[in-house]
């Protein structure tokens, strides 16, 4: 697609409406999303519990990357192409697994864990170890989490774009947890349809039923009737006090966007009764860091477009949206707990992962076939809700990041 055809479709946008349908389905769109701001964005790609110990590796596959994700021998945790720097043959073909060298199989080269070369056969003097390490990535690290940036040159200072969030991850303490579950979702569609779908709840009533169970602001959005809205809001009322004494941080902060990547969290109620996400509202894990009693709140915030997190007193949710073409979406979901939590004592996998496996193998149909629909010839673009103000600002965000009007 040219450059101009490109803006033309950005400038005839119509506020408040869905995209035009080459922005879900043009791959040449897709490329420039990448070079545009997809690239640098950080991504959360592996929770530290899940590399714990030298050699340990976990690999991300996305935006046309594969990327090892890796822990030295003093504890950095090192980035770096899954590219042989001999003829491109991959290095890593296991999600995960442990290693001393990284060994590229076809011709035997081999790397320390920092990316350098550690040996080689029968390369000419001229050609230099120093010049042929593997590509790097950025790593960084927030609240346990692992975020990676493809192009680091281009990406946000994580600690800059993510300190307004923290007092409102503090209490859960991430960083000491661990990684209890590792689910994959393969989506056939467009990655922007998985993230309109997730930043609106408009979807939630008819489609969600064990979500709208657990959150009680479902049906008070909706409106169903004027005693439920009125309901919600006296006890939203009395759970907004019961936290002021707790001196537990409610509310959303600013979502404030850094080098073009938006960050923000926020604390609100489940549903009375609901302790947790979970079959009977009940726990499912030990409470997670500093939670001393069951408060009903959840906490979410988004780590650009395409990371989110989620916690509840008990555990907590770390969500990746991982393009891999123009029409394909991996979405990784990690369930976190208590570190000194024991399966089969303290928790039950199943029991634990059962709400949001429910609520993303629903959404990935729902996705799907809205991927069918915006790629037939029928489709044009519709107007949102008003229970979607929060996907009209992506789409918003977006479109100023594709234009190049300054």
């Amino acid at each position: 697609m040219h450059t101009s055809e490109l803006q033309r479709l950005v400038r005839e946008h119509r506020p408040g409406w869905t995209l035009a349908q080459p922005f879900y389905t043009n791959r040449d769109i897709f490329e420039i999303e990448v070079e545009r701001f997809l690239g640098p964005q950080w991504m959360v790609a592996a929770h530290i519990s899940e590399i714990p110990t030298h050699g340990d590796y976990v690999v991300l596959e996305a935006l046309g990357a594969s990327v090892i994700v890796v822990r030295a021998a003093d504890g950095e945790i090192h980035a770096l192409h899954n590219v042989c720097r001999h003829r491109g043959a991959k290095i890593c073909d296991q999600p995960s697994g442990r290693a001393s060298l990284l060994r590229c199989r076809y011709h035997g080269w081999s790397y320390r864990l920092d990316g350098e070369v550690a040996a080689w056969r029968h390369m000419p003097e001229h050609v230099d170890k120093k010049d042929h390490a593997l590509r790097r990535c950025g790593v960084a690290v927030f609240e346990g989490l692992i975020l990676v940036s493809l192009m680091p040159d281009r990406a946000p200072d994580p600690a800059v774009m993510l300190e307004h969030t923290r007092p409102f991850w503090s209490r859960f303490e991430l960083a000491s947890a661990k990684t209890a579950a590792v689910r994959q979702y393969r989506i056939q569609g467009n990655w922007k349809l998985g993230i309109e779908n997730n930043l609106e709840c408009y979807h939630c009533l008819p489609s969600h039923p064990e979500y709208t169970t657990t959150n009680a602001f479902v049906r008070a959005d909706e409106q169903t009737s004027a005693l439920v809205v009125e309901s919600f809001a006296a006890y939203r009322e009395s759970w907004e006090a019961r936290m002021r004494i707790a001196t537990t941080l409610t509310g959303r902060s600013q979502m404030i966007t850094t080098a073009g990547q938006p960050c923000r969290a926020g604390t609100w109620p489940l549903a009375p009764g609901k302790l947790t996400g979970s079959r009977d509202g009940q726990g499912v894990a030990p409470l997670l860091g500093r939670v001393r009693a069951y408060d009903e709140s959840v906490t979410t915030g988004c780590i650009g477009f395409l990371s989110y997190v989620g916690a509840m007193c008990d555990h907590a949710i770390a969500v990746t949206y991982l393009p891999q073409s123009v029409d394909v979406t991996l979405v990784v979901m990690r369930w976190l707990i208590n570190s000194d939590a024991v399966e089969g004592r303290d928790y039950d996998v199943d029991n634990l992962c059962w709400l949001w496996d429910e609520t993303t193998r629903q959404d990935k149909s729902l996705i799907e076939l809205n991927a069918a629909g915006v790629g037939s010839r029928g489709y044009v673009p519709g107007p949102y809700s008003n229970l979607e103000s929060m996907t009209r600002d992506f789409t918003d965000r977006y479109l100023q990041l594709m234009s190049d009007a300054p």
